[in-house]
């Protein structure tokens, strides 16, 4: 356990990435044709005079951001998904003046597959409020506030949202979300326990819920929570990635081999089901693959993995240690018996 305790170590340093081109950040929302945020994560590539620069997914709400940006007009392209939204792209303008880092947003709305008149499979969720206008109007402030990093008058407009109509879901799950994001897990617990209690039938209750127990290191519990969401939801190819994530990194803090043997198994399943669901465009991040397979004794793989990450993240922190990770592995790997 204490080579899989220093892997674990070096990954979860690696997580903060700059590119190296600049000091700039560019930051949006991916938004469905219908107005709402997408169902399942979406593919957003950032390139720069048709060169591919970044490439990353959207979280829950549908945000994605990039840093280490120069000045210069990039494109945003978010990836179709075939079924309800084709291939959208658009143009990103970073026009710096002086020399202090500065934040852009642009959003990117989703246009719709010609001739498609279908909902996107998924579960049926009938739950709807008559929700006050002047509160509707404080919650689509805040969602603009957030975007633009201005968190404090986010969370006063949503605050104002909650005491104007104090059934308000939408309003109590943008506060948990936004305390969890900042780290004030006991008040995201509260706010998100609201939230489950005016409707319990929304996944994305309990997938900010088992994020918040992955902080707090609660794998297991975190496994049966994204386990609810998946029940609740089994068309979205989020819901077993991030319990195939927990399950990982339970079974790194696992003492018995047989018992790690069995979480990986299962995480494995979990997998290749987010795989399934999303024709193969969704997949854990390299990191926590490189851990995956650094713990199922396939060093080749692990490293694979790490290597990509650094190809695509070339001025990532700890790039040295990661160097030394991958020679590491390679060097297991050959020297490990032919079957």
């Amino acid at each position: 356990m204490g080579r899989i305790a220093a892997f674990l170590t070096i990954l979860m340093l690696s997580f903060s990435v700059a590119l190296g081109q600049g000091s700039n950040s560019l930051q949006g929302r991916v938004i469905a044709p219908d107005g709402n945020q997408p169902l399942a994560p979406v593919r957003v590539t950032l390139t720069y005079n048709g060169r591919r620069i970044y490439e990353t997914f959207t979280d829950l709400s549908g945000r994605f951001s990039f840093s280490g940006l120069s000045k210069g007009t990039y494109q945003v392209i978010a990836e179709g998904d075939g079924q309800s939204f084709v291939t959208t792209t658009v143009y990103a303008e970073l026009s710096t003046f002086g020399n202090a880092p500065q934040l852009f947003t642009q959003d990117v709305q989703l246009r719709p597959l010609p001739g498609n008149q279908t909902q996107p499979k998924g579960v049926l969720n009938a739950f709807s409020q008559n929700v006050p206008k002047s509160a509707m109007e404080n919650v689509r402030r805040a969602q603009k506030l957030a975007a633009e990093g201005k968190r404090d008058l986010a969370m006063a407009e949503l605050q104002e949202a909650v005491r104007t109509f104090p059934q308000y879901f939408e309003a109590h799950l943008m506060i948990g979300n936004q305390l969890l994001e900042t780290g004030r897990l006991d008040e995201a617990i509260a706010a998100l326990d609201r939230a489950r209690e005016i409707n319990s039938n929304d996944e994305r209750v309990y997938q900010s819920f088992g994020l918040l127990l992955m902080k707090q290191k609660k794998y297991q519990v975190a496994v049966a929570i994204f386990a609810e969401a998946a029940r609740l939801n089994p068309k979205n190819p989020l819901n077993p990635l991030m319990k195939a994530s927990a399950l990982i990194y339970q079974a790194s803090y696992v003492e018995t081999s047989s018992r790690r043997k069995d979480l990986l198994a299962e995480a494995e399943l979990a997998l290749n089901r987010t795989s399934e669901l999303s024709d193969k465009k969704v997949k854990a991040d390299a990191m926590t693959l490189a851990m995956f397979y650094e713990m199922k004794d396939e060093p080749a793989r692990a490293a694979v993995e790490l290597e990509n990450y650094l190809k695509k993240n070339p001025a990532a922190q700890n790039f040295e240690a990661l160097k030394t990770e991958i020679a590491r592995l390679r060097s297991k790997a050959g020297s490990k018996p032919t079957p």
